[in-house]
């Protein structure tokens, strides 16, 4: 069992400011000015990546009023396993393994072919050749020595085409091992913790008029089996609630704005409202909030989805298990339909899909009401954005490459100024920063363009935004490099002098390959976003009592970034594409890529440990999703590299590469997944506890996590947490377990008018 360094600086802050005129939980606003410094310490412990301390006794005094989290907490050491991260779900941990694994996939390609590449390139004397011969101005450096261009390309390399062709079916071999690891991994997480989606599911296309207690009725008795339903979380459609909840936010942020504008003595800025039209458009806004909560069960129409929790998983899972459909099921089921028979998998005369409930961080509230061809026309519009963004790209580098092109086109045996190179190399730095950063504009806003398609799940989002990215900046990086510098050559030359030349497609791709190499752990240590919070946080400290920001924006500053696994899993495959496409050309590119995997691993690991936020515990679908596109992709990629560069560099194609290239599209094109369940089919393993028992100890659960009645499960929650002793059970493990109790919802009326007094 991996050892535990406890929190010394905000955990002794806390400890000490225990005190018993602190703020009770009943009186937590989010909206307050100025922001009370404890509950921000309070939440900066809480939401960092760290363990809950057991031995601690749930009080006021230790849990987040914020968001009902624990605060005395045992962070992990640097050297924990990725195991240890199980009580944040399997998600993290998996992204980590992923990251080892396509360091395992690089190192092979480098022990069995890269070696040798690098060898029989560094032995060639093409680069030479061309200058003595006058054909090519060709610059002999690091990157065109150890290139597969500096070779003989008189004829093929036998040798290095079998060597590949090894690499590809030990990269499947791989790949499929991997996918059982994956099941495996996931297993192990599963068991080390107990969390609400083990004992629930989820069921969609509900209809939209149904009650709770007619969907509780539906699903306690099935298939004459009686199951118990300890809660039922409804998803509504509250599309214009967030929407009215952001406009609240905003205008809070605006008003702190004039605030500080007064205290610091300086002019209210025209484009800032009147301070007495914004207080009464906050206290609209804030009357409209209140109608929807106070009345939610009328004011909100039901979605259609709703995640049931039963007593035992195994309940859940039978469930799941009987309500799985097949085309043949459903085919059955219109049958019966038209012949006048009940179908017991229908709720009412609407067909529901039943599956495993996500983690309840992992839903995403305000889509549950989008329709399924919502989302598909989202869908298209976005990838055509996506396509005319890459287009841009294109004419930007396009751009730099003509530039270089310009300043080598000399004319037969002229030779370059030293000027001249000192600017192609220039450019070509600047061509491969330029990627870097588009790379980055493309991730935000690719990322804006996953939320435009509503999925129901942040998961989904992630495996959307990830998909798209990844290989948007695959595209951007190495496919539209390949093609300007194919395309921008002198009448008459061959092809591989666009590549070896000085300012060619070695020097972009080799740049490219040190740019990224650089630029993915650097702007995950120099975070601008980070910087700007402990400014803020110094701020918010410093004033004191004349602090304007809201108790939600100081908890906001105070709580550390959160990890985007979409972008991370979206950097790593476009480095595994990118690495394999060109792996065959530049063997030394493998090298640095996997240096670079290898820092990144220890920096990201550092800042998750010590500096990030805990994210929404997630499960094992977006490694399994990630696995099946990018690892194919590379398998597919780097078949396709080899058949371009032997043609490109030998204009003759050996045999076997035929092969590699037809074993890779069959790869690509075969179910594999379906294969692997054929060999391996790898069951969860079920808790045997209850869930009557182990409800108390979840940090996060559906109720908590519904928007519209978040705020008084939360309340619930630490109510129940802080009863006294004689009102308190033990269960089978001598473990303190209080008993649930009515707590009634405070009047929001009249603590935004006590706010609004506050604030005049």
């Amino acid at each position: 069992m991996t050892t535990v360094i406890p929190l010394d600086q905000e955990t002794n802050q806390l400890n000490a400011s225990s005190q018993p005129n602190e703020t009770n939980i009943e009186d937590y606003d989010e909206f307050r000015r100025p922001p009370i410094l404890e509950i921000c310490l309070k939440h900066q412990s809480a939401t960092q990546f760290a363990i809950a301390d057991a031995k601690v006794d749930l009080n006021k005094n230790n849990l987040c009023p914020c968001c009902g989290q624990p605060v005395i907490l045992t962070q992990l050491p640097l050297t924990a396993s990725i195991l240890d991260f199980s009580f944040n779900g399997p998600g993290v941990s998996l992204y980590f393994d992923f990251l080892v694994f396509s360091s395992i996939l690089i190192s092979t390609f480098i022990i069995i072919c890269g070696i040798y590449d690098l060898i029989a390139s560094s032995l060639g004397e093409t680069c030479q050749l061309l200058n003595e011969l006058g054909e090519l101005e060709c610059i002999d450096n690091f990157y065109s020595q150890f290139a597969k261009s500096n070779q003989d390309n008189k004829d093929v390399d036998i040798a290095g085409s079998v060597l590949n062709f090894i690499t590809t079916l030990i990269l499947i071999v791989l790949l499929f091992l991997y996918r059982k690891r994956i099941n495996i991994l996931a297993n192990k997480i599963d068991e080390k913790s107990i969390l609400a989606s083990d004992y629930s599911i989820i069921v969609e296309n509900i209809p939209r008029d149904a009650k709770e207690e007619e969907i509780k009725e539906f699903f306690s008795k099935i298939n004459n089996h009686e199951y118990k339903i300890q809660k039922i979380c409804m998803g509504f459609q509250i599309q214009q609630y967030l929407q009215i909840l952001k406009q609240k936010q905003d205008q809070e942020k605006t008003f702190t704005k004039i605030l500080e504008c007064e205290r610091l003595g300086k002019p209210i800025p025209p484009q800032l409202p009147n301070k007495v039209d914004l207080t009464q458009t906050l206290d609209q806004l804030a009357n409209q909030l209140d109608k929807y909560e106070e009345n939610f069960e009328t004011s909100f129409q039901f979605s259609g989805v709703a995640i049931i929790s039963y007593n035992t998983e195994d309940e859940a899972n039978a469930v799941c298990k009987f309500f799985r459909a097949t085309r043949l099921h459903l085919i059955l089921s219109q049958v019966m339909r038209v012949i006048g028979q009940k179908d017991i998998r229908r709720f009412r005369d609407n067909v529901i899909v039943v599956s495993k409930a996500p983690e309840p961080g992992d839903i995403l509230w305000g889509n549950l009401g989008v329709t399924l061809l919502e989302q598909y026309k989202r869908k298209l519009i976005t990838n055509l954005a996506t396509i005319f963004l890459l287009g841009i790209c294109f004419g930007i580098l396009f751009g730099l490459s003509y530039g270089q092109f310009s300043m080598t086109d000399t004319g037969k045996g002229e030779e370059l100024s030293q000027a001249e190179i000192i600017a192609i190399t220039v450019l070509g730095v600047i061509a491969s920063v330029l990627i870097s950063i588009i790379n980055n504009i493309l991730a935000i806003i690719i990322r804006k363009f996953a939320e435009l398609e509503a999925p129901a799940t942040k998961t989904e989002y992630d495996i959307s935004a990830a998909k798209k990215l990844g290989f948007a900046q695959f595209l951007n990086t190495a496919i539209i490099t390949l093609i300007v510098n194919l395309v921008i050559i002198k009448e008459g030359e061959k092809s591989y002098y666009a590549v070896i030349k000085q300012g060619g497609l070695n020097q972009d791709v080799m740049l490219i390959f040190i740019t990224n190499g650089i630029m993915p752990w650097l702007t995950s240590i120099i975070d601008p976003f980070y910087l700007y919070k402990l400014f803020m946080r110094f701020q918010i400290q410093s004033q004191g009592q004349t602090c304007n920001v809201t108790q939600q924006e100081a908890n906001e500053h105070f709580a550390g970034p959160m990890i985007d696994l979409s972008k991370k899993y979206a950097q790593l495959g476009k480095t595994l594409l990118f690495t394999f496409f060109y792996a065959y050309l530049l063997p030394l590119g493998p090298v640095l890529s996997l240096g670079s995997l290898l820092v990144i691993y220890w920096v990201e690991k550092f800042l998750l440990l010590r500096r990030d936020s805990k994210p929404a515990p997630t499960g094992s679908e977006m490694a399994e999703e990630m696995i099946d596109f990018f690892g194919e992709f590379t398998l597919l990629l780097y078949a396709i590299g080899c058949l371009v560069w032997e043609t490109i560099l030998n204009e003759t194609i050996f045999p076997l590469t035929w092969v590699q290239f037809a074993i890779a599209i069959l790869n690509f094109l075969i179910p594999i997944d379906t294969i692997f369940d054929l060999f391996w089919k790898s069951e969860d393993i079920s808790t045997q506890e209850f869930y009557e028992t182990q409800c108390y100890k979840f940090w996060d659960d559906y109720d908590r996590r519904n928007p519209i009645t978040a705020e008084k499960a939360i309340e619930t929650f630490l109510k129940n947490t802080t009863e006294a002793p004689q009102q308190q059970q033990v269960d089978g493990r001598g473990n303190v377990v209080p008993k649930f109790q009515d707590y009634k919802k405070q009047d929001k009326k009249k603590k935004n008018k006590n706010k609004n007094k506050k604030e005049n």
